[in-house]
């Protein structure tokens, strides 16, 4: 799949379906009638978390966790070898006849570097995962889904009742109805 998600994406996609919603609850019943009627929701976009509804779409737990492990780890190894490299190999220093090797001291430094190498390597991955980079446009689809409003994408395939998921999503409490082909998008 690569790091850039390019799924995510909404360009150059077939017709999608758009519903929105006002009210948390009303969305939370929504997303549960279309799933069990089978039908693949291709996302959601909400102001807020909205909890549950993660469950019920079926997204599987983030992996940012383990980026964030494995970015700790290269921070601390490098931390490490940097203090060694220069506590021991480049200047060596004899303060008060102590041996030249790992000590407390060091400690803080491997500290530092792991939160360091944490914090950034997540940020970057994050940021080049969700294609949120510089020059990369954002798949807007309504600009009050960054304020108060809840947006629903279905990807449209063959065979798919489409007038009778459009009215499913007006029923469940959908203010607006959206069809989006090819960048245009049209009120239903």
């Amino acid at each position: 799949m690569g790091l850039v998600d390019k799924k995510l994406s909404l360009r150059n996609r077939n017709k999608m379906l758009v519903g929105v919603w006002e009210d948390e609850d009303a969305l939370l019943s929504a997303t549960q009638a279309v799933v069990d009627k089978g039908i693949h929701i291709h996302d959601i976009f909400t102001p807020y978390p909205v909890h549950g509804l993660e469950r019920i779409m079926g997204v599987k737990r983030s992996r940012l966790a383990r980026v964030a492990f494995l970015c700790g780890l290269t921070g601390l190894s490098l931390m490490f070898l940097m203090v060694w490299y220069m506590y021991v190999k480049d200047w060596p220093v004899n303060v008060g006849n102590k041996p030249v090797r790992f000590s407390p001291s060091w400690i803080p430094v491997m500290f530092e570097g792991t939160i360091l190498c944490t914090a950034y390597g997540m940020g970057i991955i994050f940021f080049l995962r969700n294609r949120m980079l510089h020059g990369i446009k954002n798949d807007l689809l309504d600009d009050r889904q960054t304020d108060d409003r809840m947006i629903m994408t279905i990807e449209t395939c063959e065979g798919m009742d489409e007038q009778g998921l459009i009215n499913l999503m007006k029923e469940k409490g959908a203010v607006e109805t959206r069809e989006f082909h090819n960048g245009i998008q049209t009120v239903i």
